[in-house]
């Protein structure tokens, strides 16, 4: 027990006041039953934490109701019990759910690229049943390059409406629209550079204290440019709520390289971890940074090098590690594990890395023999974001088609992809698990969820190997325990046609408030295939995910309507009840999601201008009991050029409730003027 307290607080040693140590300290009791005697666990999270740090992590592993400590002690689960209630980001979700502290809500995950700078592959082009053709940035289809993420459809819609043309990025949609209220309302939007985004399936991370913050919270976004003397890679904004004066660069930085994947972030803020490509080598580096306020611009950023003597150094400063073996990473962002400080993170020849003290007072490295770990030995499949459980001590991921020399494409070996599997390796050994192939187009390219308390793991992918809608594959969630065995099918629950990438989806307050053995939904966009994008809701009942289709809700984009498969984009949940905690009964409980371009929305709440070029970010209340069916409309939307980012949601108890995204397009960035990727925060009137 000692050990287990000693290990928490070695990362949340900072500063809190004793106000917030008193209100939130019955908060890691967990999410009580009646009747039930569940003493806190033997750290006290709430006094070392002094604001809250949120990144992509933080949507893929969750945690369900872990029960009572009585109950964990009679079934013989204690000690799992404490693995569970010890692990950060539990405690950080309990406090984000309960109302009681401020702090960033669960976030949204390929990233596409606009016309005007091929800077990455695409997908697009006429091709045959089941194949993928890849595009290059030397290269383009007989309408003009695609994002990726969308497709030219193989089945044309029909009947094909007349008014509308097929060519990127400027389709005009002429419908009748009839204006409704619009409880979305955008606060800021600021350049990254031209085409600069944090691209489609990735996150900005914010890092907001125990009471919303002018100075001191701030939002994180990479830039996916070649950092140089006049372009930032990577860059921190402050200044981030309505009332606060206008936002400002809190450091930016020149790190030598391209940041195209999440960053991931310390506990208490002051590091940053992530991926680049070197700008000299081309190769994948690993960089771990200590940042210093007031350091630099977007345009003018502060040049760093690597350090031998990291985290000794005088802040700013950083160490960057190259990869062993020199590979690219695509889409693979680190994964942090707090309490040992180790990262986890993938490549695009099938590898999966592994790296030691990070965030710790050590200097970094990466681990030997036996890591790195080739997952699948057949091919050179690319590895997604992978996801540590801190209760199996397992890294889950799935592999995917990462571009047009990758011998996984379809029709290369055989006439279905060789990736699409969701791996389990050992954190200890090193030890791989493969389950059955799951997706058979272009893999599996978003992380899977861990619900650490409930042992379950849920794959979403996007094309099966059925031809079980419209004739055609469908787009699935797959349930797995994380003892999953080799070649272990799991549970499938279909939402709509398939071909695209299908991204992670969130689930509902009902789920996180259900009880030891979770009940509630899960919502995901589907559609990936010949249908347009719509919004399902997959049930969980007693930790069970009901098999077969999950029930279709409204349709949210128009992207088959107007020729094109697109992917579905991440969901993102946030329940708000003010100060207090979201239970079954209190609480709203709000899902935000993005649509790709070609994707228009609902005539009667639409985006703006309708522009094919311009994809539209909107936001539901969750219906009660996912009786999504009955959705008719979004409570707002806001017109986004070609789309999102992931969407991250922040400080619902102190009242900013804003979300944060960015572009996958140029636009023009209202509050910093010029045109290009911008940075975005928007206000949740409904939440107020």
């Amino acid at each position: 027990m000692k050990k287990s307290r000693s290990v928490f607080l070695q990362w949340l040693a900072v500063p809190i006041a004793a106000t917030a140590m008193l209100s939130m300290s019955p908060l890691l009791q967990g999410q009580e039953t009646p009747g039930s005697s569940r003493p806190a666990p033997e750290f006290d999270a709430s006094a070392a934490l002094h604001g809250f740090a949120s990144d992509w992590t933080h949507r893929h592993v969750i945690f369900s109701d872990p029960g009572a400590v009585d109950d964990a002690r009679q079934n013989g689960d204690y000690e799992r019990w404490l693995k569970i209630t010890n692990d950060p980001r539990y405690a950080m979700q309990q406090l984000r759910r309960s109302g009681s502290g401020a702090g960033s809500s669960i976030e949204f995950h390929p990233a596409p690229l606009d016309a005007d700078q091929l800077d990455s592959e695409f997908i697009g082009g006429e091709h045959g049943a089941g194949e993928a053709e890849i595009f290059t940035a030397d290269e383009e289809d007989s309408d003009g390059a695609l994002p990726r993420g969308l497709t030219h459809a193989l089945i044309p819609p029909s009947p094909r409406p007349p008014e509308v043309r097929t060519t990127f990025p400027h389709v005009a949609l002429r419908a009748s629209r009839r204006k409704m209220p619009n409880l979305i309302h955008k606060d800021w939007s600021e350049t990254l550079g031209n085409s600069g985004k944090v691209g489609m399936g990735n996150f900005p991370a914010t890092f907001t204290t125990t009471a919303a913050s002018c100075s001191a919270d701030f939002a994180v976004y990479n830039t996916s440019l070649t950092s140089s003397s006049s372009q930032a890679d990577i860059v921190a904004l402050n200044h981030l709520y309505s009332g606060c004066t206008t936002p400002a660069a809190y450091w930016a930085f020149n790190t030598g390289g391209i940041v195209q994947t999440s960053v991931a972030l310390s506990l208490d803020g002051t590091q940053v971890a992530f991926v680049q490509t070197d700008n000299t080598t081309g190769d994948a580096d690993f960089v771990v940074l200590k940042w210093a306020a007031s350091s630099g611009t977007l345009t003018s950023p502060t040049p760093l090098t690597s350090k031998s003597t990291y985290p000794s150094c005088t802040a700013p400063c950083m160490i960057s590690i190259p990869f062993a073996g020199d590979p690219t990473d695509t889409y693979s962002s680190p994964f942090i594990d707090y309490t040992s400080g180790t990262a986890y993170v993938g490549d695009d020849a099938g590898d999966m890395h592994k790296f030691t003290n990070v965030f710790t007072a050590s200097t970094p490295a990466e681990a030997t023999s036996p890591w790195p770990v080739t997952l699948n030995t057949s091919t050179d499949a690319a590895l997604g974001s992978p996801v540590y459980d801190g209760v199996s001590g397992k890294i889950f991921v799935g592999d995917y088609l990462a571009n047009d020399s990758s011998n996984c494409e379809p029709g290369v070996d055989s006439a279905e992809g060789q990736c699409g599997y969701l791996y389990s390796v050992s954190a200890s050994s090193g030890s791989v698990v493969r389950s059955a192939q799951l997706d058979y187009n272009m893999g599996i390219y978003d992380s899977p969820i861990v619900d650490s308390s409930a042992g379950k793991v849920y794959s979403f992918i996007g094309a099966d190997n059925s031809t079980s809608c419209s004739s055609g594959p469908c787009a699935a969630v797959f349930q797995f325990p994380v003892g999953f065995t080799s070649g272990a099918a799991g549970t499938e629950a279909t939402v709509g046609a398939g071909y695209q990438s299908l991204l992670s989806g969130s689930f509902d307050n009902q789920y996180f408030t259900s009880g030891s053995s979770p009940t509630g939904h899960l919502y995901v966009v589907g559609g990936t295939g010949p249908q347009n994008n719509t919004l399902y809701a997959i049930t969980i009942t007693s930790n069970a995910m009901s098999a077969g289709g999950a029930t279709a809700g409204p349709q949210v984009a128009t992207n088959y309507t107007n020729s094109f498969y697109a992917a579905g984009l991440q969901v993102t949940e946030f329940c708000n009840h003010g100060s207090s905690a979201c239970t079954a009964s209190l609480g709203t409980d709000y899902l935000f999601l993005s649509v790709l371009a070609y994707g228009s929305t609902f005539s009667t709440n639409p985006c703006l201008s309708q522009s094919a070029s311009m994809g539209c970010v909107m936001g539901f209340t969750a219906p009660a009991s996912g009786t999504v069916s009955s959705l008719a409309t979004p409570n707002g939307t806001l017109e986004e050029a070609g789309g999102t980012s992931g969407i991250v949601v922040d400080n619902g108890a102190s009242g900013a409730a804003n979300i944060y995204f960015s572009t996958l397009g140029n636009q023009t960035c209202a509050t910093s003027g010029g045109t290009g990727g911008c940075a975005v925060s928007a206000s949740q009137a409904a939440l107020q």
